[in-house]
């Protein structure tokens, strides 16, 4: 990958053609400084990159930054699973966690992304992992202040600067739901899901689509919101339009999915499986003991954060090793891992 330098004091003083005393103090809000002055510094600074340095002290005495760990609502249990493997990965390497959900209540914000990231910065971050793909201009700020970040749940920006992910292969998750429920014999199927933006959204379509058109079915795609009202509201003017039609197959894409789904299904006193066969993503703790057991994708999200974990350690002292020189993480091939999810066939697909 082509390495980067990260923007110095030095860089900002060329740019804004002041005195590194007026620059310093500027940045500093330190007294002495005009308005203009101040706002050209403030500028420079911004159009470069250049973001102050909040964790000089910490720098001084080699203390390592945390990693800072980004996630897309922890109302899925996914992500809860994940964070625990993240933490044993970490602990390891005797490095520090800091978390940020960028999707509080189920909807992304891009402003809590841009501010993640300029926290980042701010603390000079160990290294950041992300179940979101972060936009284009975060993702080369990160790397020009050398932050290297490992993707899980979301797959890896397409940059000349490299990446790292460790992602499920959705396609083949969904393919296997689909042969599943061939082998029953539902031709019905309906894919309640999230909107486009959550990058996973596409290969778990296509997956299912593709075996849908291998066992002549006929495939409903219903796109909520990613929580579980708005997946309750979308599947229950389905419902409605759908008439008494059964059964069908439904398959959650997450728990806050499965968790709209169960309220709509309850309202309209649709029975499992008899009515409907329900498949849902993910796998979490009680899911064997719902009345009937549900059938679920297990993506093993522990697995997968301590491998994210470990793979971003390794790419840590991996750029270590390549000295100050030149600032920029470096990635390989390897860094870009793939995983297989399995299916676990409970009584809620009518086994």
């Amino acid at each position: 990958m082509r390495l980067v330098k990260k923007p110095t004091l030095n860089d900002v003083v060329k740019e804004s053609g002041l005195s590194i005393f007026t620059v310093s103090r500027a940045l500093n809000g330190a007294e002495g400084v005009s308005a203009e002055s101040r706002s050209k510094v403030l500028e420079a600074a911004k159009s470069i990159g250049y973001v102050p340095n909040k964790a000089a002290r910490a720098l001084r005495t080699q203390s390592p930054g945390p990693v800072i760990v980004m996630t897309a609502s922890t109302a899925n249990y996914y992500y809860i699973d994940m964070i625990d493997g993240i933490q044993a990965g970490l602990r390891e390497a005797k490095i520090a966690m800091r978390f940020a959900d960028l999707a509080p209540s189920g909807e992304f914000d891009a402003a809590l992304e841009d501010a993640a990231v300029e926290e980042a910065m701010q603390s000079r971050a160990t290294g950041l992992i992300s179940t979101l793909t972060l936009s284009p201009e975060n993702y080369v700020k990160l790397t020009r202040w050398g932050i290297p970040a490992v993707f899980v749940d979301s797959q890896p920006p397409v940059s000349p600067l490299g990446a790292a992910s460790v992602t499920t292969d959705n396609a083949d998750a969904t393919a296997q739901v689909g042969e599943h429920l061939a082998f029953h014999h539902i031709k019905d199927w309906v894919l309640l899901i999230y909107p486009h933006l959550w990058s996973t959204r596409a290969s778990r379509e296509a997956g299912l689509r593709a075996a849908a058109a291998r066992h002549g079915a006929a495939l409903t795609v219903l796109e909520s919101h990613n929580d579980p009202d708005s997946a309750r509201a979308v599947l229950d003017g389905y419902l409605s339009q759908r008439g008494s039609r059964k059964p069908f197959a439904l398959v959650a894409g997450n728990n806050p999915m499965l968790q709209g789904a169960f309220t709509a299904l309850r309202d309209r006193r649709l029975r499992i499986p008899e009515d409907v066969v329900l498949i849902a993503f993910d796998e979490f703790a009680w899911a064997p003991l719902l009345d009937p057991p549900l059938t679920v994708v297990d993506e093993d999200s522990r697995s997968i954060g301590e491998l994210a974990a470990r793979k971003l350690t390794a790419i840590i002292k991996r750029s270590a090793a390549q000295g100050s020189g030149s600032i920029g993480p470096v990635y390989t091939a390897g860094d870009v891992q793939e995983v297989k999810a399995s299916l676990l066939i409970r009584k809620s697909c009518g086994c």
